[in-house]
């Protein structure tokens, strides 16, 4: 790389060349501290951390491990939220929906989260994402994830079909006997009030995911 430092070979357009040691580098790094010098550092807190998706989940504590200035580390933790956000928008809000991949790739954040996010996915006439909404964040459970909350957005917005999708932090997506009854219940509801549920995706971690029509769940 010619001994550039990691930050101008990021400024060159070298971003996915960058290892993600040199890329928390550069966050670590100061005008007094330059990013090599804080390239074992970074090393040491991947390294505890295990792989960024953990990283992720404790960035507070290692901009405080490291002295970062207030203003730095507000400045770090917006930016990682814009870029997170930004992944969730890969697919954008009018997404077509034709294959549950689709909704997949939207709600890939989810993989991140430590608690179950559960989702209304709210679909037009030709099954485009009009919104969606979290119902609930917590333990799935057919007593908890009722019909009235789950629908009303639906409503509200004149959707004309649904897709739920929720994730398992403990990163296995095959549904549990409580997704199965959620799903059951669900597409009961939507049979009756018109909007049917045309989906329930599970997402795990490292691109497993469930597809409960696949599965044979909603027929």
């Amino acid at each position: 790389m010619g001994g550039r430092s990691p930050r101008e070979r990021l400024l060159a357009g070298e971003a996915n060349a960058l290892s993600p040691t040199e890329l928390l580098a550069i966050i670590l790094a100061s005008d007094e501290t330059p990013e090599e010098a804080v390239l074992p550092s970074a090393q040491e807190a991947l390294r505890k951390n295990g792989n960024l998706r953990e990283l992720s989940h404790s960035l507070h504590s290692v901009l405080r491990e490291h002295n970062l200035p207030y203003d730095e580390s507000v400045r770090v933790l917006a930016a990682y939220e814009l870029g997170k956000r930004a992944g969730q928008m890969k697919w954008g809000d009018r997404a077509l929906t034709g294959r549950p991949e689709a909704i997949v790739a939207m709600f890939a954040h989810l993989e991140d989260e430590r608690k179950e996010h559960f989702i209304a996915v709210l679909l037009d006439t030709k099954n485009q994402v009009i919104t969606h909404q979290t119902i609930h964040i917590g333990t799935v459970s057919a007593s908890i994830v009722g019909v009235r909350e789950f629908f009303r957005p639906a409503v509200q917005h004149g959707a004309t079909s649904v897709i739920a999708v929720h994730n398992h932090p403990s990163g296995n997506p095959e549904p549990s006997p409580e997704d199965i009854a959620v799903t059951r219940t669900l597409e009961e509801a939507g049979r009756i009030l018109e909007i049917p549920l045309l989906d329930h995706i599970i997402i795990g971690t490292e691109d497993n995911w469930v597809s409960l029509r696949r599965q044979g769940y909603i027929g």
